[in-house]
């Protein structure tokens, strides 16, 4: 039920965001309405990226991808919509190390893993001023869905006194709502194409639900990215 509601809050908002570009097109010039693409590093930080068992995600530097577009209704301020997604691989050897160092019984672990892998779908508040020339500053505040999967992991443990030869840790999925925040400098090629350097930062946390032998378990994941992404703007 959770993951047929996703689908259909992804179509409401593409459903937004294509919506702004069509109503962009009947605007003045003078308002710097737009759609774009941009790709960038996935920079997780504070618990995300902590190596610790408890209460660390173990993500390493990735990649994001991210399509968004806005209608200026005012010279320097708009409404608009960013879809996009983050995949962040994981700091395999140590949480190799952490494994054994938890498990006395365990003397070495070889661990397969998948990235930990993000989407968002967002709207809200545009801002852009120009300060010299062809620069502009830029900010949004979006808030939407965000969606995250836990890696699929295959162990290949070796044990003092013999045990298992592999067990896996299959992938979980979760979704809330959620919000971002970013600036940026515009750069403007020419009167319809604009460079864009921009820092994103997303923050939340997300449940995800593991059935075991012993019984059910929730995990609790503190998702905390800076995206720094470069991109274009085509500007209507």
């Amino acid at each position: 039920m959770k993951t047929n509601n996703m689908y259909k809050t992804t179509r409401f908002f593409v459903f937004i965001l294509f919506s702004f570009f069509y109503f962009s097109l009947a605007q003045s010039q003078d308002n710097p309405s737009f759609a774009g693409i941009s790709s960038g590093g996935s920079f997780p930080i504070g618990k995300f990226r902590a190596t610790n068992l408890e209460n660390g995600s173990f993500a390493l530097t990735g990649v994001n991808i991210n399509a968004e577009g806005a209608w200026f209704f005012k010279p320097h301020l708009g409404v608009g919509a960013a879809v996009g997604s983050n995949i962040n691989p994981i700091y395999v050897s140590a949480l190799g190390w952490e494994k054994v160092q938890e498990n006395f019984l365990m003397l070495d672990v070889t661990i397969r893993s998948d990235p930990f892998r993000t989407f968002y779908a967002m709207a809200g508040l545009y801002g852009q001023y120009p300060v010299f020339n062809t620069f502009s500053v830029t900010g949004k505040a979006l808030g939407g869905l965000l969606y995250g999967e836990t890696p699929y992991q295959l162990y290949k443990p070796t044990y003092v006194l013999g045990g298992p030869d592999f067990y896996e840790i299959t992938s979980a999925r979760d979704w809330k709502f959620s919000w971002q925040i970013g600036t940026g400098i515009l750069y403007d090629i020419s009167p319809c194409i604009g460079l864009i350097l921009e820092g994103v930062l997303m923050h939340d946390k997300l449940s995800f639900n593991f059935n075991t032998s012993d019984g059910n378990r929730t995990d609790t994941h503190t998702i905390s990215l800076i995206n720094t992404t470069l991109g274009i703007r085509v500007k209507f």
